[in-house]
């Protein structure tokens, strides 16, 4: 069986609109607490089979929100194939931000080359 799975950006609601324009879902936070329980809720989404698959493949969340996140609640994320948990970086992110760092890691895993630099 085929899956159609999502992807979501939480983040600060002026910040996330471009998401939105390319048709990504997103939902709005203004602080920690609210972004955990929105990240919390996306993650747990499943598509209602038997496997009880995430509905969920990637879940973007905004580097100052992600690094207020739970470390237990992370690295949950981290031992589960699905959804990954990915930080972006945020629109007052420096050079070096925390989000531009693991996003390059990322990718150099994924395609054997480091592309951003």
């Amino acid at each position: 069986m085929t899956h159609q799975f999502k992807l979501s950006v939480v983040g600060h609601a002026s910040s996330i609109l471009i998401y939105r324009a390319i048709g990504v879902e997103t939902h709005a936070v203004s602080d920690a607490e609210s972004a955990r329980e929105a990240v919390e809720k996306l993650a747990n989404e499943s598509l209602g089979d038997e496997q009880n698959t995430p509905a969920y493949a990637v879940i973007f969340v905004e580097e100052n929100f992600y690094q207020d996140l739970p470390l237990d609640l992370i690295e949950k994320f981290t031992r589960r194939p699905l959804p990954a948990v990915i930080p972006v970086p945020s629109p007052d992110s420096g050079k070096e931000s925390f989000a531009k760092k693991r996003l390059s890691l990322i990718v150099e895993k994924a395609v054997g080359s480091d592309i951003f630099n």
